[in-house]
């Protein structure tokens, strides 16, 4: 779509504030259509706009919170969008504006574009463009939540209150409908709106909107979840660079890698856009070559269609499926230099560059031909260097990033201009924009230019802040690795919903319903010191329960049912842990003052490290009893982890316990025991 009321507004204005979060208080004028004279905001007015601001902003989150939109919301109240910059703003719209994308090719794609490029039209004070875009979507895609809801919004805060309604009255019946397909575009408009600003930064938060997308839509065409499936294993291979970049383990390296290159082979092997497809072999076999050591008959024994290749295979799977797509291209052009294949790179760049002038390809254009200046003898070639001075600089003029700025000072300073590298050195530094690339690498540059200049002192200098920053990306790998597989650290509340997993919600002759307790009058775990008896008298709880947190929510029934039904005592994370309390040791501390240990296992827990952590201290603890206290459940079918292999355990089915089951379960419970 590309409607002429995206590239020019109305002529007058009136008086209007901006979004909380923007750098500016007010804008003079502000532009809308109609017949209105101009206006200016007086003092008053001004000061009026700024008491009243935050409240009306509150008011709107207010309603926007509400059954009507939920936890889905839209773009002019989503918080990851508040505290965008002018600057930020309208560097975005230079990149999107003339992005142009057909609907029945990619549905979820032109949609996520057409709502990004109506909410940077709103923040650039440019409403009834924005308006108009908005409408426009709703044109081809008229059950769009994030569309509704910014126009409920915008119609909101201009007083058109009849109008508001109406968009609120149509919000409710789409959201009451609970479509797959419907919900799943507004959680990828999220994701995708929330990477367009987070890229080139070391930020991931989008990750758990397009994960919903996917998981909500089983019922959606292969075609359209590609898009999704895609965009998460591109996703997926942002982190396992950063994670490579500093440093991570090997085990969160390997199974970011798997998770990664399975998402890819599921776009590759389902019927979908074909440039998704191309583009999942160009990032399978980046990621081989992220580590050499990588191979897919390791990491993916199940999958083999893949063993065999090596990175070279899947760039060419890539370019015969899509020989002139220009991502392909300028992507593995790139890679091609790494393996120095330098004529093959420089075809496939300038190629890609023939068709979209992009940021990328100059980069990697620029990258090639520093390459080719240290690879060609001793003395170089210098006019590589004046290739690669050019397109470092054509690169900057479409994106400023740390790596360009970095590598623009190397090509200076092997140029001989010293105190020109030194600048582009600090305007590296400076940049926050550090994706992709190792920082660490520009303080060493920066020392070796200052050490030819004579300047000892700043060459130590930023030889140790060389250190630091090494240190400091160790740490970072390390924070990205443990979000990834902690104990609900970074959590949306997507990953724990009980939606995913198709527990039976209802009562079944037989079985015990865990979920009923959703419905019971308790607080969401109830406190145990206002109707319980302990069972066992030498240990402070009766139970200790350990669980993932993506399967904490059922965990809590679970164990406010336990706590009603069997009259016994537990001792759970939320409510007994002692606040402040390291999280090692309040574990430690649970488990030796319970009597019985309750081991939830399920796909997630068997990988998450605390769980793991949790298990062992119980297996330890109970090597000092003389009694079986550690009772395994699999809510979840999985690999049976080595330590229960020789036990018994009690199986779920569809979340519920057989009523013989948990008759069982209350039994071993309850049964008295002796501390040793």
């Amino acid at each position: 779509m590309s409607s002429p009321r995206l590239e020019s507004g109305g002529s007058s204005t009136v008086c209007e504030f901006l979004i909380p979060g923007s750098p500016e208080n007010y804008i003079e004028p502000r532009s809308y259509g109609g017949a209105l004279d101009d206006h200016v905001c007086s003092p008053l007015c001004k000061e009026w706009h700024a008491n009243t601001e935050s409240d009306y902003f509150s008011e709107i989150m207010e309603m926007m919170r509400s059954d009507i939109i939920g936890e889905q919301g839209c773009h002019l109240t989503w918080p990851e969008l508040r505290h965008l910059t002018k600057q930020e703003l309208d560097l975005s719209w230079s990149v999107v504006k003339g992005r142009k994308v057909v609907f029945t090719e990619l549905p979820s794609y032109y949609c996520a574009i057409v709502n990004l490029k109506g909410f940077l039209r709103y923040r650039l004070e440019d409403e009834a463009v924005a308006e108009d875009i908005f409408r426009d979507l709703l044109a081809v895609d008229a059950r769009n939540i994030c569309a509704l809801g910014n126009l409920a919004v915008i119609c909101y805060r201009d007083s058109r209150f009849a109008e508001h309604e109406e968009y609120l009255d149509r919000l409710r019946t789409e959201i009451a409908r609970r479509d797959p397909l419907s919900r799943a575009r507004s959680y990828y408009d999220r994701a995708h709106t929330i990477r367009h600003f987070e890229q080139d930064k070391r930020k991931f938060t989008y990750i758990p909107y397009i994960k919903k997308a996917i998981e909500i839509s089983k019922s959606v065409t292969d075609r359209e979840k590609s898009e999704w499936r895609f965009d998460y294993g591109l996703a997926l291979y942002r982190k396992d660079t950063q994670l490579t970049v500093g440093k991570a383990s090997v085990a969160i390296l390997e199974s970011g890698f798997r998770d990664a290159s399975l998402c890819f082979h599921e776009v590759i092997s389902n019927v979908g856009p074909v440039g998704y497809q191309a583009l999942s072999w160009t990032f399978l076999g980046i990621l081989l070559q992220n580590q050499p050591s990588r191979t897919f008959e390791v990491t993916l024994p199940a999958v083999t269609a893949l063993h065999g290749l090596n990175a070279v295979d899947c760039f060419e799977q890539a370019l015969e499926l899509a020989p002139l797509h220009p991502i392909v291209l300028r992507r593995v052009g790139s890679e091609m230099t790494k393996l120095k294949q330098f004529d093959r790179a420089r075809t496939l760049l300038e190629a890609s560059l023939r068709q979209e002038q992009s940021w990328f390809a100059y980069r990697h254009r620029g990258l090639l031909n520093l390459s080719l200046y240290e690879h060609s003898g001793s003395k170089g070639d210098i006019g590589y260097l004046k290739e690669a001075e050019k397109d470092f600089k054509e690169a900057l003029e479409r994106k400023k990033v740390h790596a360009d700025y970095s590598d623009l000072g190397y090509v200076m300073y092997l140029l001989g201009n010293r105190r020109a590298a030194v600048n582009q050195y600090s305007c590296a530094v400076k940049c926050p924009r550090d994706d992709f690339f190792n920082p660490a690498v520009t303080h060493r540059r920066w020392a070796r230019c200052l050490r030819d200049m004579g300047e000892a002192k700043g060459a130590r200098f930023q030889e140790e802040k060389s250190k630091e920053v090494e240190q400091a990306l160790m740490q970072g790998a390390k924070r990205i690795g443990e979000k990834f597989i902690g104990h609900g650290a970074g959590c949306q509340g997507f990953e724990c919903d009980l939606e995913r997993f198709n527990y039976f919600s209802e009562d079944r002759r037989g079985f015990v319903n865990i979920l009923s307790e959703e419905q019971h009058p308790l607080s969401p775990i109830g406190d145990p010191l206002s109707f319980l008896t302990k069972r066992h008298a030498d240990y402070k709880y009766d139970f200790f329960i350990s669980f993932s947190h993506i399967d904490h929510k059922w965990a809590l029934l679970f164990f406010r049912k336990l706590e009603r039904e069997v009259e016994i005592r537990g001792c759970i994370r939320y409510r007994d842990y002692e606040c402040g309390g390291a999280i090692s040791t309040n574990i430690m501390s649970s488990i030796r003052k319970s009597a019985k240990i309750v081991i939830i296992i399920s796909p997630d827990s068997v990988t998450d490290q605390w769980c793991r952590f949790e298990v062992n201290h119980a297996l330890a603890e109970s090597l000092k009893r003389d009694y079986v206290c550690v009772i395994p459940i699999m809510l979840r079918p999985c690999n049976i982890p080595a330590q229960f292999e020789l036990m018994t355990f009690i199986k779920c089915q569809d979340g519920q316990f057989t009523v013989d089951d948990w008759y069982r379960l209350g039994k071993g419970l309850r049964k008295k025991t002796n501390a040793t």
